[in-house]
């Protein structure tokens, strides 16, 4: 069931906004929307690292391993220090059964690994409205967390 229409979702604890962007996420959708914000999509970095984005491509790559002990703080901490926090709201798409949602950047700052978890682990992407930002959480194959913009110090690629 969407997390839409299912209150009781564990995620809806931590969110203080959540409304559907009006665009199904399945069946290429996401995608579609991330070509159209100029995100681009493909190429060698499947292969590379279980990302969607062509971080190959990105006019800018910041990569860092983000599943360790007590992780948290630490990032949360880093994203309330990066260029997402000036934006009042984020995109993302969680599953199949979701369509593409909008949800308040704060709720993903402090909240950031329930969203992780609410993907299942099978990555995650997350962008500002007009594309300028966007970072992809990848799936357990590398737990790596990639952006277009500084989150954690020196992890420019």
């Amino acid at each position: 069931m969407s997390i839409i229409n299912n209150k009781k979702h564990f995620l809806h604890e931590h969110l203080t906004f959540l409304e559907s962007y009006g665009q199904e996420g399945g069946n290429g959708g996401f995608e579609n929307l991330l070509k159209q914000l100029g995100i681009r999509v493909g190429g060698r970095s499947w292969d590379d690292d279980h990302s969607t984005i062509d971080w190959n491509l990105a006019d800018n790559h910041f990569q860092f391993f983000f599943d360790y002990d007590n992780n948290e703080e630490e990032i949360k901490n880093w994203l309330k220090k990066s260029s997402i926090s000036e934006y009042e709201t984020l995109l993302t798409w969680l599953s199949w059964e979701d369509p593409i949602i909008r949800i308040k950047t704060t709720d993903f700052i402090e909240n950031w690994e329930e969203f992780n978890i609410a993907g299942g682990w099978e990555g995650l992407i997350l962008t500002t409205e007009d594309g300028k930002y966007y970072l992809e959480f990848t799936d357990d194959w590398k737990y790596n967390l990639n952006s277009n913009f500084e989150i954690k110090p020196k992890t420019k690629k």
